[in-house]
C-alpha cells in the first residue's frame, strides 16, 4: 500500500511545473525563514533538496548568512544517517542515491537539540503528521534514536492528503508541515 501511495505521490510531485514549484518554494521558504522556529534555533538541520522536492537551498545560504551552524545528512547502508556541518555548497558531493551529501567524517556528526530546526522531506503527508519517505527509513530510524527536537516536515499542499496514511510501530510522526499555505500541525510558528 505505501509503495503504490509513494509512486503515485511522486508522480504528482514530478508533474507540477517547474516555474510553480519554484514558486510554492519560494513562499515555503519564506515560511521558514519567518518563523519563530527559525529565529530562535541555532542549528538548522535540513536535507539538500534534489528532483521535484522543495527547493532548500535558499533556507541554507540564509542559515549562513544568518550565523547559525547548518547540517546535512549523510547515509550509509543498514538504515544508517548522521548530520555533518557544512559552512558552503562547496562542502557537498554526490553520494548514495543521486543525493548531495557532506563531505565531512561520522565522528564530525551533531545531534540536533530542543530548538533547532529540523526540516524533513517527503513523499506523501497526512494532517495527523504522518509522512511516506523514500522506502528507506533512515529518518524513521534516526528519529527513534535522537528524540526531543521538532520535526518539520517540507512539502508541497498537493502532497497533504486528507485521509490518514497507513503507518507501522516504526513510523514516527512529524510536529509540524510547512507548505506553501503555511503552517500545519502541533505548533503554530508564523
Amino acid at each position: 500500500m505505501k509503495k503504490e501511495l509513494r509512486a503515485e505521490a511522486l508522480k504528482r510531485r514530478n508533474e507540477i511545473p517547474l516555474t510553480e514549484r519554484e514558486e510554492k518554494s519560494r513562499r515555503i521558504t519564506a515560511h521558514i525563514l519567518q518563523s519563530e522556529a527559525y529565529q530562535n534555533a541555532k542549528h538548522i538541520f535540513t536535507f539538500v533538496s534534489m528532483g521535484s522536492e522543495v527547493e532548500t537551498r535558499d533556507i541554507l545560504a540564509q542559515a549562513w548568512k544568518d550565523g547559525k551552524m547548518v547540517a546535512v545528512p549523510k547515509t550509509e547502508k543498514g538504515r544508517v544517517m548522521y548530520f555533518l556541518p557544512i559552512q558552503s555548497f562547496a562542502d557537498l558531493k554526490e553520494g548514495r542515491f543521486g543525493v548531495m551529501e557532506p563531505l565531512g567524517k561520522k565522528e564530525d556528526a551533531v545531534v540536533p537539540e530542543k530548538n533547532d530546526l529540523f526540516l524533513v522531506p517527503g513523499a506523501l503527508f497526512d494532517r495527523k503528521m504522518n509522512r511516506i519517505g523514500y522506502g528507506g527509513g533512515y529518518y524513521d530510524t534516526y528519529f527513534e534514536k535522537y528524540e526531543g527536537y521538532e520535526k518539520i516536515g517540507l512539502s508541497f499542499a498537493s502532497q497533504v492528503q486528507t485521509a490518514a496514511i497507513p503507518t507501522e510501530k516504526t513510523d514516527i510522526p512529524l510536529d509540524n508541515i510547512v507548505t506553501e499555505n503555511g503552517w500545519m500541525g502541533g505548533r503554530k510558528h508564523e
